[in-house]
């Protein structure tokens, strides 16, 4: 017998007594035929129309959910891209809501357009006394929503056969315990597949799950942990360089917003969504049938998945390249090494001794953090004034600020390579006294511990936000 996983082994009958389906499987008997509204506002009998003689999967939704539904959904939508035609021919897929007093056809139509719902594939809603007798017949009894099963309810029509299955494994595990559903398909070409994938001689092999070793140290290793949970946590809704799809495409996503940005955002976006951050209500407003999920994950894994969606974006955000840096001359005339800096997060400031507001403004504010840090945090001030900013000039002008703070000089080109690298300007602008001012990027740019601009912030950027993005830093 094949083997599955932890879910698809608590047969049906562990959740309801065996004794309440008989020996003989569940059919018209047992299984609810009370009548349900589909997304289109059609009204059905549950058993007779859509369960009798049919292979079902069903997944209890609603719409309102905030974490694992839109993952369970995303989920179903994946399946059924590789099931194909079978769905709605062969296996039809029916997403319940268990909040049918909000989850009106039209709400439900909505949400299914977002996951791309095809022929076959209903979201189903009706009175409450009608659907919670069917979230009691197949097994789930909890009172509150937020506690719901998160797991799914594979069934046969026919045969009376039930199991439940973790739909957020292994998706093809997960196609392949919906197939075998049938018995005249067990063996067929995605279990032959899976099992070859096992390297294991057929279809009753049983799934081995991969362990994939994990070094915070090695961006590589990185990069394989990422592809495991992105394949259960994102794949579903979205796609890294082949379009939009229940949410947007990932491809650069690095070189579009900062690491820090993303980095929240994975872990918690109802929050950033509820402070009014603009680009994750812009995200809502475009992609409005389902927001982005809480997770329910931590710093390490939001840096594996950006790491993942980098490295297989068409093109990767770059590096820093420290020699730029180590090229200038640092106020006390020496240079920086690559030791200096390799391997460690640091922040680069550009500006000027003559500036008269924004510079002394921006090094101490930075002076303010580094004091309340206790960590040797390095901050680059990076002169756009060659011409009069000798390591000289620089040194006496350093002297009110923090001794974290390194300034650092060199010539025009010099200058420029640096600027280039982080997408900075600055010009001359001459004054009527024949002097020059200089225009300049007031952004101070956090560079993470793998040489990655990570983020940035300004004089306007609030102090606990300023003190947020540093411990994200150092604790990355």
């Amino acid at each position: 017998m094949r083997q599955l996983g932890l879910a698809g082994l608590l047969v049906l009958a562990l959740s309801v007594g065996a004794g309440e389906a008989g020996a003989k499987g569940w059919g018209k008997d047992y299984v609810p035929n009370v009548p349900v509204v589909t997304q289109d506002g059609k009204t059905l009998k549950f058993y007779d129309d859509l369960v009798k003689g049919k292979i079902v999967v069903l997944s209890f939704i609603y719409t309102s959910c905030k974490d694992i539904c839109p993952l369970s959904t995303a989920r179903l939508g994946e399946a059924q891209e590789r099931l194909g035609s079978r769905v709605g021919r062969d296996i039809f897929f029916y997403s319940i809501s268990i909040e049918p007093e909000r989850d009106t056809p039209e709400r439900l139509k909505q949400y299914a357009d977002a996951f791309h719902a095809g022929p076959g594939w209903l979201f189903l809603t009706g009175l409450p006394e009608d659907i919670q007798q069917i979230r009691y017949k197949f097994g789930d009894r909890r009172p509150d929503l937020a506690d719901h099963r998160n797991d799914v309810v594979l069934g046969n029509g026919t045969t009376g056969e039930w199991q439940r299955e973790n739909e957020l494994g292994d998706i093809e595990h997960f196609v392949r315990a919906i197939e075998d559903m049938d018995p005249a398909a067990r063996g067929g070409p995605t279990a032959k597949l899976a099992a070859a994938k096992d390297g294991a001689p057929g279809p009753s092999a049983a799934v081995r799950p991969t362990t994939v070793p994990y070094d915070r140290g090695h961006v590589m290793e990185g990069r394989q942990a990422g592809s495991a949970m992105f394949a259960k946590l994102c794949a579903g809704c979205h796609t890294v360089g082949r379009g939009d799809h229940v949410g947007p495409d990932l491809d650069g996503l690095t070189l579009r917003r900062s690491r820090a940005w993303i980095t929240e955002f994975l872990i918690n976006p109802i929050k950033m969504r509820a402070r009014k951050d603009p680009i994750a209500l812009a995200l809502a407003a475009k992609f409005p049938g389902v927001r982005m999920p809480y997770l329910q994950i931590h710093d390490s894994d939001a840096a594996d998945l950006i790491s993942y969606i980098d490295a297989h974006s068409r093109q990767q955000q770059p590096t820093i390249a420290l020699d730029t840096l180590t090229a200038l001359t640092t106020h006390e005339g020496t240079h920086l090494t690559a030791a200096d800096l390799k391997g460690q997060p640091f922040a680069v400031v550009f500006g000027y001794t003559h500036c008269p507001d924004v510079c002394p403004t921006t090094l101490l504010q930075w002076s303010n953090l580094l004091g309340g840090t206790g960590t040797a945090f390095k901050v680059l001030f990076v002169s756009v004034d060659g011409d009069r900013d000798t390591p000289e000039v620089l040194k006496a002008y350093l002297a009110a600020f923090d001794s974290h703070i390194t300034a650092l000089t060199g010539d025009a080109a010099q200058l420029a390579a640096v600027a280039a690298q982080f997408g900075a300007s600055y010009a001359k602008v001459a004054e009527s006294n024949g002097e020059y001012s200089l225009d300049h990027t007031v952004k101070s740019y956090l560079i993470d511990q793998d040489g990655h601009v990570a983020g940035s912030i300004d004089p306007e950027t609030p102090e606990p936000d300023q003190r947020r993005l540093l411990a994200w830093l150092a604790a990355r």
